[in-house]
């Protein structure tokens, strides 16, 4: 495969700088380059369409738009950020993406330029008009997941054109837009694989998707209008199979290892933006916030255990963790009847060996003691039974989904970077160091992240350490998963378990879902395109969609009505030093995380920031509810 890294513009200019013919060189203006040289070839027209690929970093993944959702419990800029949005406190004045006018202007040049050019081949215009519609379309989507219109530029705008142009009318019309870029793409791009650049198969993976949030959002505000025969629907099966068929692409095994360093270049992955050391420091990566800052003085004062063999390994500053909200949604096999899955905590071993509801101790100095914080609300306790030999961290490890010990760097797992972390009361990296003030860049959750994190950074995570860094914004998986959701929406239970079963299996290593209802199948749907796309900017927009569709898909209330998962309180599970006890509180943590709320009424679209329709109202009108 041939292999692409999106550079900065800086790095490219001078890539194609010294490129150039030397007549160039010398009669050109050496502070830019002029427009009939940039598109008189294909190699110097791809020095800007590579340029114009940052419209991709809007799919980049990390935490992205997780901290939404309870998937994520954080503190600082995670929370910050996200905290107006789970509280409704946004207002009309709030700029969550509408001007993306710069990106549409370089890909209509895209576009236009290259049709007019008299050096590049008709073949090649072909393909590189194609790519600019790919980009084009890929920058629209972006706006219109989150405010639902956008203002359509299909030409490259002169002074003398009218500049205050209205926007779309509506959701719909914006995704037949988008739609019929992409359709264009797939028609006319080519089928090589070059890592970072799209090709036919990219734009077909992505169209996937966007067909299920048009058909979500149609007849917005009102309830959306869903039929099991809309032709959206079928856009979606005929272009994932396309790429399952046609593309080559397979599923990896190796689930963890698609987002560091040992399969970054899987055959799983269908697009992948790449960055090279060259120049990427850690603290331009996700990697920044998911690593702990951790020293042996800190684990003294925690009374944890053990100490740190290298204390200055972990340096980072951590602010998103996981939530047990979500690590709960990964399965375990049951022992008694290993054909199923089931949430750890209702598994036929955990029944056997747990007693809910007894007292556990709060104070004093045994292995039993759990603390409680101020402010903080019981939920569960659970205490192994007398007789057992099971203990909480077997019950909550063995036989589990593959992907909870992948993504999830939780008590006592895996050592990374030559260190064990333990997270029970009194370990060396648990919640309480940061309760108690020991450790300001600790967990919030007695978990850290694991998926995203190269093992391989010299000497350590830490801020101005170069790195290669990759993200993954498209996957056969999550093709697969699209597939899925449009044969449940047609209500085709087999195909639907067929497609959905593919990640389960393959990355899970979970027995199949055997779900015997639209309903339930719509369960372990939603689980299992939770647990397997984490950290890849989708849970969000998947929880507006299917509350966009209402029914099965939305916890059997009708489309556009509240969403469970985004009101719900955060939970943490502590669990004693001996691991036989566990309590589970939810709180504020910091914040407010235990007062989430869900406006139906504007929620499932952000505003048009009230600054652009004051400057020209023909954006207008504001969006419902705002």
């Amino acid at each position: 495969m041939k292999r692409y890294t999106i550079l900065t513009s800086g790095i490219l200019a001078a890539v194609f700088a010294l490129s150039s013919c030397k007549k160039v060189l010398e009669t050109e203006p050496f502070d830019r380059i002029s427009e009939d040289v940039v598109w008189s070839t294909k190699a110097n027209a791809e020095t800007f369409i590579y340029s114009t690929y940052s419209i991709m970093n809007s799919y980049a993944g990390g935490e992205g738009t997780d901290p939404r959702t309870t998937n994520i419990l954080g503190f600082d800029g995670t929370y910050n950020n996200s905290s107006a949005i789970f509280t409704e406190a946004v207002t009309r004045s709030s700029d969550y993406g509408f001007n993306n006018w710069a990106a549409i202007r370089r890909c209509n040049q895209i576009i236009e330029k290259v049709g007019a050019s008299a050096g590049i081949s008709d073949a090649d215009k072909k393909a590189l008009i194609a790519e600019g519609k790919f980009l084009r379309a890929m920058s629209y989507y972006n706006i219109a997941r989150s405010t639902g219109r956008i203002v359509w530029i299909d030409r490259v705008l002169t002074p003398e054109d009218e500049l205050k142009l209205a926007s779309t009318a509506n959701p719909t019309e914006s995704y037949a837009y988008i739609i019929k870029d992409l359709e264009d793409a797939v028609v006319d791009l080519p089928t090589i694989k070059i890592s970072g650049r799209t090709n036919k198969y990219v734009a077909a993976a992505f169209l996937t998707e966007v067909c299920l949030q048009a058909l979500a959002y149609k007849n917005y505000p009102n309830a959306a209008a869903i039929s099991q025969t809309d032709p959206l629907l079928d856009k979606v099966i005929s272009n994932a199979q396309k790429v399952i068929t046609e593309g080559g692409y397979s599923m990896e095994a190796d689930y963890g290892g698609m987002f560091n360093e040992t399969k970054k270049t899987s055959p799983e992955i269908i697009f992948g933006i790449y960055r090279l050391a060259i120049n990427t420091t850690v603290d331009g990566t996700p990697m920044q916030t998911i690593v702990p800052n951790l020293n042996n003085t800190r684990v003294v004062q925690n009374l944890g255990s053990p100490l740190l063999n290298n204390q200055n390994v972990f340096e980072a500053w951590c602010s998103n963790f996981p939530s047990q909200n979500f690590v709960d949604d990964y399965l375990t096999k049951d022992k008694a009847n290993p054909l199923i899955a089931l949430p750890w905590n209702k598994t036929s071993q955990y029944l056997a060996a747990v007693d809910e509801g007894v007292t556990i101790p709060s104070t004093g100095t045994n292995h039993d003691v759990i603390p409680r914080a101020n402010g903080e609300a019981l939920m569960k306790t659970g205490k192994i039974k007398s007789g057992s030999t099971e203990t909480i961290w077997n019950l909550a490890n063995e036989n589990r989904d593959a992907r909870w010990r992948a993504s999830v760097w939780s008590d006592s797992t895996d050592r990374i970077y030559g260190e064990l972390l333990t997270m029970t009361i009194r370990g060396n990296a648990n919640r309480w160091m940061k309760t108690n003030g020991y450790a300001y860049y600790a967990s919030l959750s007695n978990m850290y992240w694991r998926k995203g994190l190269y093992t391989n950074v010299n000497p350590r995570p830490y801020v101005g350490v170069a790195t290669d860094y990759h993200y993954v914004p498209m996957r056969l998986g999550r093709v697969y998963l699209n597939m899925a959701e449009a044969y449940l929406l047609k209500g085709d239970l087999a195909n639907a378990l067929i497609n959905l079963n593919k990640t389960r299996v393959v990355h899970g290593n979970l027995p199949a879902a055997i779900s015997p209802t639209i309903a339930e199948a719509w369960k372990d749907y939603k689980r299992e395109r939770r647990v397997d796309l984490v950290m890849e900017n989708d849970y969000y927009f998947s929880l507006l969609r299917w509350g966009r569709y209402g029914g099965d898909a939305n916890s059997g209330l009708a489309s556009g009505k509240t969403i469970p998962e985004l009101t719900e309180s955060i939970r943490v599970m502590d669990v004693s030093k001996d691991r036989k006890s566990f309590v589970l509180v939810t709180g504020g943590f910091g914040g407010v995380n235990n007062a989430r709320v869900f406006d139906e009424s504007r929620r499932y679209l952000f505003p048009i920031a009230q600054s652009y329709l004051d400057n020209n109202p023909a954006f207008g009108p504001q969006n419902p509810g705002w």
